[in-house]
């Protein structure tokens, strides 16, 4: 064994693999193939115990869950001392002899190694051999040794990142419960980081321009803006500005007098006057004509309102906040936008992110909006795995808009609980179905020759490409968490882990 090498990749392992999951597993692999050990195991310290995490073996091993046990009590002492134990033969020591672990293993080799760093033991590297006594010897135990140091010092920083994301959810689910975001689902922190800047300008006056691409949900935040501050109470009062040409926005905007134009039989109030005390959401501002951007600009400077058709001044209290999906700063250029309307405007501003960029709320957002549209109460709605694969594939150039309106759609054209790709639109139907060509385009070409070898092989083929199919999506499914994809699948984790490791290996990347 060449220490300094395996010590070199142990390290760039470690460093490589974020997840605690895959890095200790990978560890524990390492430190079995080169120590030649029959088997490995990994316990690591979780809210202040000490829990078995998985089995490593070498290539080929089978074992009962019987011959899987270890000896707790060895792992115990190993915990408590902070020293490394080398028992030749496990059975022979009369400090284990009698531990009941000890006698069901029987005649065994065992080093085992605590994982300790600043004076803390997070866990310990524990490697049998059941072939033979005698088996670790001093260089495999310097290896074991240094290799724990290097775990230790990642798990503490594991750790502190577990720590770190507890108590970010913590603050999350008091944002949730302090604040009020109807319509509003999301776990991504961008997201959060923007709702928690929403709760904390939501009680000033000062203008808010929105940015972002079509179907993101600006006005969801608007609406959140106006429900968080003082204004609650008051009218919420939304104006579509592309909706509108000119002369009808300012008539919608100001209201106007009767018979200030043609059809104006009556004097109307305006949308702002109809928002006193409370907010107007002006939606896609930067399409308002420069004709009514003037009359806007005088509101925001002064507080009045002048009906069209009207030589009186009203004094109205609004709240304005502004959304537009386009560069404002590229229309004051071109001069079809106000550079001091801009500015007016432009005192606070937040910017949302398109879905492809916070991919982790689609999982979210389709059970939720399943869930809204459902209206069978005694059927529980699900995806196939075809359909799930396709939704959680694509980009949504929709954004949120986009995802609420095809799980709409599939709720009113599915006639049972089990909805596949052919409720999809006809554009991601299509992806489903060529994916499917390629797969059995696969398929073809792998036909055997007609021997008894050529079809065991081929089996065998197909049983690792529909084992590997269903990791990536089960692993996809549920964002990398093996603990939550082997509760989701029915299986048990250290199971599920050697599938995962089988797959990384015989690919050379991850699954």
């Amino acid at each position: 064994m060449n220490l300094y090498q395996e010590l070199f990749e142990v390290s760039r392992l470690l460093l490589s693999e974020g997840e605690t999951e895959r890095a200790g597993e990978a560890l524990v692999q390492r430190v079995v193939e080169a120590c030649g050990a029959e088997a490995g195991f990994l316990v690591v310290r979780e809210d202040g115990s000490y829990q078995p995490r998985f089995e490593v073996g070498r290539s080929g091993l089978s074992r009962s869950s019987e011959e899987r046990g270890f000896c707790s009590a060895l792992v115990r002492e190993a915990i408590s001392s902070g020293a490394p134990l080398d028992l030749p033969n496990l059975i022979d020591d009369p400090r284990f002899a009698g531990a009941e672990s000890a006698r069901l293993i029987g005649v065994c080799s065992v080093l085992v190694v605590p994982l300790r760093y600043a004076g803390e033991v997070y866990g310990v590297l524990y490697l049998e051999d059941r072939r033979q006594t005698g088996a670790f010897g001093e260089e495999s135990r310097r290896f074991l040794t240094a290799c724990a140091e290097l775990g230790a010092l990642f798990l503490r920083r594991a750790a502190e990142r577990r720590r770190l994301q507890l108590r970010t959810q913590s603050l999350e689910r008091d944002l949730f419960a302090r604040h009020r975001f109807p319509g509003i689902v999301t776990q991504d922190p961008r997201l959060v980081a923007l709702l928690e800047m929403v709760a904390q300008i939501a009680p000033a006056d000062a203008p808010v321009l929105v940015f972002g691409e079509t179907g993101t949900g600006k006005e969801l935040i608007a609406r959140a803006l106006h429900l968080n501050g003082p204004r609650a109470p008051e009218p919420l009062v939304t104006v579509h500005c592309a909706a509108l040409p000119a002369t009808l926005l300012e008539a919608e905007l100001f209201g106007h007098a009767a018979g200030a134009f043609t059809d104006a039989r009556r004097e109307r109030q305006g949308r702002l006057s109809a928002a006193h005390r409370g907010t107007l959401f002006l939606d896609e501002v930067g399409e308002i004509p420069l004709e009514a951007q003037a009359k806007l600009l005088r509101f925001l400077q002064f507080g009045e309102v002048q009906k069209v058709g009207s030589d009186r001044v009203e004094k109205v209290d609004v709240r304005i906040v502004a959304a537009t999906h386009r560069d404002l700063k590229r229309l004051v250029r071109e001069g079809s936008f106000r550079e001091d309307l801009y500015f007016r405007l432009h005192v606070l501003d937040l910017t949302l992110p398109p879905l492809r960029e916070r991919r982790g709320d689609v999982p979210l957002l389709l059970d939720h909006f399943l869930r809204r549209h459902w209206r069978r109460p005694k059927e529980t709605p699900r995806w196939t795995a075809r359909a799930e694969r396709v939704l959680l594939a694509h980009d949504y150039p929709g954004n949120v808009r986009e995802i609420a309106h095809l799980v709409e759609r599939a709720c009113i054209l599915a006639r049972g609980p089990l909805l596949d790709v052919d409720l999809l639109p006809r554009e991601l139907a299509a992806q489903a179905g060529g994916a499917e060509a390629e797969e059995s385009e696969g398929e073809e070409a792998a036909l055997p020759a007609l021997t008894g070898e050529a079809l065991a092989e081929a089996r065998e083929a197909l049983v690792a490409r529909l084992e590997r199919r269903f990791l990536t999506d089960l692993m996809r499914r549920c964002e990398g968490n093996v603990s939550r994809a082997a509760r989701e699948a029915g299986m048990r984790r250290s199971y599920l882990q050697k599938l995962l490791a089988r797959h990384r290996q015989d690919s050379g990347d991850e699954v």
